[in-house]
């Protein structure tokens, strides 16, 4: 099978799949309009329009967004299976994170003053910003979004409680799921739920963080046992045995030295967890950084696994840059709140597919044709794919591949004469 043969079975069999969760009557909408999303890299609507054969009136799309054809999250559960289906795991590693939009307008959706906790010196401390929370799932080389939901107000209340919303709509398709928070999300009010129905957590916690030992075994009284064993100061802590180790995290070697203990966490009500304090060592200074806490409530995990694990967390930040830069979340105009979420659903969910296809078949890309400056580092990533699909599959008749009897999707035959298609701004 040629690579064109395989680029096209494989968004045959995957779009075909996600049409399971869009409505009969609006298929063939959801079809051209994702088709368009492959293809461009701006954020705009007229240009998904722009790139496809388009066959009705340019109404019709507006008003397959604006009415709420699909379900927003019906069709991030679909995008979840999918991607079950294609690691072949039942147990996910996902990541909960939040990232600032910047934003002129006032009347726009979600957009209030938000501190801006990036601490460069050339920008302002608080900025007029929607603020998205995403819940994202690990892969190889990155991570690709599942769902993205815009935060209301300024209160960290709606934003803990929409996080639990996400993770919760998802339990039932990924059982036993393994959630990487960082020290802002690491609060009882989202924890606790989390664990009564069963997700394994591992976050950052102060350093200051109240640990307990288990308690001792006691003779049977009167009164409820002892829920809290001796509390962990500093000298103990400073006290366990350290290991060091070279590990491979954050994309480099680094050495790091390890402490670990069975502790119990007084703001999570007495759960028991792993306790991991971790130093980096800086080569250039010759000593070591401050320790940093993390609590991992699957205990039997050794400190280093969990070590690589949260290391993971740490690529939802390339996500971030990704959607809002290069992939068109920065060009989200929608004026209703629910319109912009599905429009980020779509959007989302067809960077998913190409970050995907990149992973599936990398061998055979035809690098020297797209990026050929790039030979020296041939790291295949979604935005070649989608620049290479430009070139192929430019304004082709995508509605006439979807067939409502067998409810299947043929993705079209390329181009001739491929065609020469800019590179976006």
């Amino acid at each position: 099978m040629t690579f064109t043969a395989h680029v096209c079975f494989l968004l045959s069999e995957w779009i075909t799949f996600l049409l399971g969760a869009v409505p009969l009557r609006s298929r063939l909408t959801f079809v051209e309009l994702f088709c368009g999303c492959l293809m461009s890299q701006e954020g705009w609507v007229t240009q998904a329009i722009s790139v496809i054969g388009r066959e009705k009136h340019w109404t019709t799309y507006y008003k397959f967004l604006q009415r709420g054809s699909v379900k927003t999250q019906a069709l991030a559960s679909q995008l979840l299976r999918l991607v079950m289906v294609i690691l072949r795991t039942t147990v996910l590693t996902a990541i909960l994170d939040d990232t600032l939009l910047p934003r002129q307008s006032e009347d726009a959706p979600g957009v209030a003053i938000r501190c801006e906790h990036s601490g460069k010196n050339n920008r302002p401390r608080f900025i007029n910003a929607q603020c998205w929370l995403t819940l994202a799932v690990v892969v190889a080389r990155g991570v690709v979004p599942i769902r993205s939901r815009l935060v209301a107000g300024t209160g960290n209340t709606n934003k803990l409680f929409l996080g639990l919303a996400l993770v919760r709509a998802i339990l039932p398709i990924s059982p036993g799921l393994r959630l990487l928070i960082d020290s802002w999300f690491m609060r009882a009010r989202l924890v606790l739920p989390l664990l009564s129905r069963g997700v394994r957590i591992i976050g950052q916690v102060r350093r200051d963080t109240a640990l307990f030992l288990p308690p001792e075994p006691e003779p049977k009284r009167r009164g409820r046992k002892r829920r809290y064993g001796k509390r962990l100061s500093a000298d103990d802590i400073a006290a366990l045995a350290a290991t060091e180790h070279d590990l491979r995290l954050y994309g480099k070697d680094m050495r790091v030295r390890l402490r670990s203990i069975i502790a119990v966490v007084r703001f999570l009500k007495g759960q028991t967890v792993l306790a991991v304090w971790y130093e980096f060592f800086d080569a250039d200074k010759q000593s070591w950084s401050q320790p940093r806490l993390l609590l991992a409530t699957e205990k039997d995990l050794p400190p280093t696994r969990i070590m690589y694990l949260y290391s993971l967390r740490w690529g939802i930040e390339p996500l971030f840059d990704i959607l809002k830069r290069w992939w068109g979340a920065a060009n989200l105009w929608q004026q209703s709140r629910r319109v912009l979420e599905s429009w980020m659903q779509i959007r989302s969910t067809a960077y998913a597919l190409m970050h995907l296809l990149a992973l599936s078949i990398p061998d055979a890309f035809p690098l020297a044709d797209i990026a050929p400056w790039r030979l020296s580092k041939p790291a295949i990533t979604a935005g070649l794919f989608a620049a290479w699909m430009r070139q192929h599959f430019f304004q082709l008749p995508f509605r006439r591949g979807y067939d409502p009897k067998s409810a299947q999707f043929t993705f079209p035959q390329p181009r001739a004469n491929p065609v020469e298609q800019p590179a976006p701004s």
